[in-house]
């Protein structure tokens, strides 16, 4: 068979080199610029040794890792073909790692059946070789680093701002005293943002006096400014617990924290946390008396 063998010296290359990467990590790379990620070529293919069942060739791969520490290789695919034909494919075993910042070569076996060489041979050339095209997958695990850059990225992309700009007493009920706190964002995109989530909890003196989420809270409109609305309702029982902290003006300090999670092109959702911290006023006793005689909620 070593004539037979001789048909695959290297005298046509083609390669289709694909770096397949991480799908969630390759997603990422591909929106944002200069993430660095390792290169390689194919440069070499040669005869290697024949055995009784197959002739053996080398496939050579350069890969060059611009990272200071080693990477693994997950995965080597490979497939030959020739005048249109798969005549060898399969994973190579244990592939290791490339070295840091620096060029590795790879050495990737191909095993060709004799029963497959002894169809081409209709093929061979003058020169007792055939053309051949060689593709080959090479899945590498990027670094932490790697990721670490995407996210210092997102940070100083463009985001939607967010601030709480009052918080007042809107309503008083039989059951609770209803405050209401408006949150002004401002988007910088062309499109309108949807809202995924407003989370709400409200303290006073240390003790959380109420908690929640905001339902169907819409969205932001592009190149604006959009003011949210966060109703707030505290309990009878909560404020009258606070009672001993009331000040002279009828008041009790609070502490809001607000996370409003929007839905960003490209990232995904992003959560603004928002802080506020204050004095709310507490329903007079002319309000207080009114819905006792009356039974209705009492707006100011």
């Amino acid at each position: 068979f070593s004539l037979v063998c001789s048909f695959f010296l290297l005298v046509h290359t083609s390669l289709k080199m694909a770096g397949l990467v991480d799908k969630a990590k390759n997603f990422v790379a591909d929106k944002i610029a200069n993430v660095p990620k390792p290169d390689a070529s194919l440069t070499d293919v040669d005869f290697k040794k024949v055995s009784f069942d197959s002739a053996d060739y080398i496939a050579k791969v350069s890969i060059n890792n611009p990272y200071s520490h080693p990477l693994p290789v997950c995965e080597v695919k490979y497939t030959l073909k020739s005048a249109g034909r798969v005549i060898a494919s399969g994973n190579m075993p244990d592939p290791g790692s490339i070295k840091s910042t620096g060029t590795t070569m790879l050495e990737v076996p191909v095993k060709v059946p004799h029963s497959i060489i002894v169809t081409l041979v209709r093929d061979v050339a003058k020169d007792w070789d055939i053309d051949y095209e060689l593709d080959l997958g090479l899945i590498i695990d990027l670094p932490l680093k790697a990721k670490n850059f995407a996210a210092e990225k997102v940070g100083h992309a463009k985001k939607p701002e967010a601030e709480v700009t009052d918080v007042d007493y809107k309503t008083l009920s039989l059951g609770s005293v209803e405050y209401l706190a408006k949150i002004s964002v401002t988007n910088p995109y062309g499109v309108d943002l949807p809202i995924c989530d407003i989370t709400y909890t409200l303290k006073s003196v240390g003790r959380e006096i109420t908690s929640g989420t905001v339902p169907d809270p819409g969205s932001i409109e592009g190149k604006d400014i959009t003011v949210l609305e966060v109703l707030l309702k505290v309990p009878h029982s909560i404020l009258l617990t606070l009672a001993k902290d009331i000040g002279a003006d009828w008041d009790i300090d609070y502490e809001l924290d607000i996370g409003l999670t929007i839905d960003l092109p490209v990232f995904g959702n992003f959560t603004i946390p928002l802080n506020k911290k204050g004095a709310i006023k507490l329903p007079s006793l002319v309000v207080i008396f009114h819905l006792c005689l009356c039974g209705q909620s009492v707006k100011i």
